[in-house]
């Protein structure tokens, strides 16, 4: 299933999925995008994309034709089932329940021209101020500037990044985006860390060619 898609194009164009379960393979899903800053939600959050397994799906960008400019796209795949993968997820109503304490990490990702997902870095490179040996669920992120998209990456997340969109523009969205995810779909789409993880846990941001320092704030919410 793919959801939360985001993009950011340097000119207006379109943004096209095509795979063979799909309604067709010449066009698919397209929709037209508009130009100049990350725009989240390219198709309805309750209309989900479903895939089959192993089957190959197809993206298309279009947009500036100026050299140098990097269009981009980003989404959440979410697998059922993925052999070797083990992401700890929990349901909006699990959160409801164990949420304690809301706190915030403050992160300075330094990103290279993209297309590039870049080096990420310690999750407490900027503060540790997290409680030992604790859970905390990840609600989501916000960025000072916009940029593609924030992602964590670490044991906890199976090693596989999980981004938020860096739209600067909906912050009421990107704050809470694994949470509303949740909620849309009515399945489990919150991260889980724990802070004895915080080593080896690590947040980054990918941009486009205008490469940079962008100043995140990821909001956590500490587990019963």
């Amino acid at each position: 299933m793919i959801a939360g898609w985001s993009r950011n194009q340097a000119t207006a164009g379109f943004t096209q999925l095509t795979f063979p379960s799909g309604h067709d393979t010449t066009r698919g899903i397209r929709v037209g995008i508009p130009a100049s800053s990350t725009h989240l939600g390219v198709v309805p959050w309750s209309s989900q994309v479903e895939l089959q397994a192993q089957e190959p799906m197809s993206f298309t960008l279009a947009g500036s034709a100026t050299a140098g400019d990097v269009e981009q796209f980003c989404a959440i795949i979410r697998y059922d089932d993925l052999p070797g993968i083990d992401q700890r997820l929990i349901s909006n109503a699990q959160l409801d329940a164990r949420i304690e304490k809301l706190a915030t990490v403050e992160h300075s990702a330094v990103s290279t021209a993209g297309p590039s997902y870049g080096t990420p870095t310690v999750m407490t490179t900027s503060a540790d101020l997290l409680q030992a040996n604790r859970d905390y669920a990840v609600l989501g992120c916000t960025t000072r500037t916009a940029c593609m998209a924030a992602y964590i990456i670490g044991p906890d997340t199976g090693n596989l990044r999980v981004g938020v969109p860096g739209d600067i523009a909906k912050q009421e969205i990107t704050s809470q985006w694994f949470s509303l995810l949740s909620r849309v779909t009515g399945l489990a789409c919150i991260p889980v860390i724990n802070s004895g993880n915080k080593a080896s846990t690590f947040f980054h941001a990918t941009a486009d060619e205008n490469a940079g320092t962008f100043l995140c704030t990821w909001y956590l919410a500490l587990l019963k």
